[in-house]
């Protein structure tokens, strides 16, 4: 069977890849909907989790849960990875067109990845999409499955420090996209994120030892740091017609 779809692909050319990237709420979603064609398996770990929370009873608001809570969504986060994986592997055993709809806040894992698929015979491409700090956090706080500010913003950190790695690798398969609204607030003032995301949640898990809060407010402290420096050097973006093209090359190809 393996060698009758290799040979079915070697007439219909090579499977493809899509690595979709951003922070939360930068609308990977959107452009997944909109660019990518729909005949492409997408491989998204939210999409399990999500499904699992719900079916649960403990709700998606990971913000709002008990320790408890946040305790068993961390089970069932490891449970739609197993059946997300399962998914990734059945359909790169047929070579099927795969979108993967990650942060991609480690350019180290989904790089082997890309280098696995290529070893597979598939090409592979990245589409980035970008928002600020702060819208990033907004649209968090209004979507059912609401993550703790500070991992939005550690997240988006992780994303978007990896934007030159990420160009690099993949070369002209490669488009970023800038999809924050006009009044878009591009600023990063702490005060301001504290005030408004964090503050009013209150406590959220366990209370930390003295210990582990100077840990926390030292890597809060490198992260606002990082941030101040990564939005004040943004990339070229492409426009969503400049993706689109690119896209479309890349599928063709």
């Amino acid at each position: 069977m393996i060698g009758l779809i290799s040979l079915l692909q070697e007439i219909q050319g090579k499977p493809k890849a899509i690595f979709m990237a951003g922070p939360a709420g930068s609308g990977k979603s959107f452009i997944l909907k909109k660019l990518v064609p729909s005949n492409f398996n997408v491989i998204n770990v939210d999409d399990t989790y999500e499904e699992l929370l719900k079916s649960s009873g403990i709700g998606m608001k990971l913000a709002q849960m008990s320790p408890d809570e946040l305790k068993k969504a961390g089970e069932l986060m490891g449970q739609a990875r197993k059946t997300t994986d399962s998914k990734y592997q059945d359909a790169t055993k047929n070579l099927k067109n795969l979108a993967i709809d990650s942060v991609g806040g480690s350019s180290k894992t989904l790089l082997k990845k890309k280098s696995e698929l290529e070893n597979l015979g598939y090409d592979t491409m990245m589409v980035m999409t970008y928002v600020s700090p702060i819208t990033s956090l907004e649209r968090n706080k209004q979507r059912d499955r609401s993550l703790l500010p500070g991992i939005v913003i550690r997240s988006w950190r992780d994303v978007n420090k990896n934007i030159d790695v990420y160009k690099q690798a993949f070369g002209d398969s490669f488009t970023i996209v800038d999809l924050n609204p006009e009044d878009a607030n591009k600023s990063f003032d702490e005060d301001y994120i504290f005030k408004t995301y964090i503050k009013p949640l209150g406590q959220v898990g366990k209370e930390k030892t003295p210990e582990e809060k100077a840990k926390s407010e030292k890597e809060a402290k490198q992260i606002n740091s990082d941030i101040k420096q990564l939005i004040s050097t943004q990339p070229e973006f492409d426009t969503i017609e400049q993706a689109q093209t690119k896209i479309t090359k890349f599928i063709n190809k």
